[in-house]
């Protein structure tokens, strides 16, 4: 038990693949459309910088999942999330790097136990830094304690 702790924690800084993402102009229209924001507004909609950083990860979400072991029919759900920007959007390619930040496990009276796991994604367009998406996935331990 406190072998697979250690192992866990050992992967806070481990990057992930990473990759491209492009957001076209088609996507930022549908996305500012299905949100109720100006679909004819040049800036696409700051949520696309997260659906960017998740999309140009570099790896499945199971292939994440696995790297604590665990799988999606174990029941992960979303934690946190916060978005900062550090400059507009703009349609176009970005680049995404990314790390694991973080690894606690905690023991809920009525949830069990649980782990929480943060990580987060830089978007880059060129040289810069557009945005840094930092999110957490909470993720079930049925049978530990």
């Amino acid at each position: 038990m406190s072998e697979d702790l250690d192992r866990y924690r050992a992967l806070i800084g481990r990057p992930f693949p990473g990759g491209e993402y492009t957001i076209a102009p088609w996507r930022a229209w549908l996305v500012a459309d299905a949100l109720g924001a100006d679909p004819a507004d040049p800036t696409p909609h700051p949520i696309l910088a997260w659906m960017a950083s998740v999309g140009g990860k570099g790896m499945t979400w199971d292939e994440l999942f696995g790297w604590f072991d665990a799988t999606a029919a174990d029941g992960p759900m979303f934690g946190e999330h916060r978005t900062t920007l550090h400059r507009p959007l703009v349609c176009g390619a970005y680049r995404v790097t990314g790390q694991i930040t973080s690894f606690e496990r905690k023991v809920g009276r009525r949830t069990g136990t649980f782990d929480i796991v943060g990580y987060e994604f830089d978007l880059w367009r060129a040289d810069e830094a557009v945005a840094t998406c930092w999110n957490s996935l909470v993720l079930p331990r049925k049978g530990t304690l």
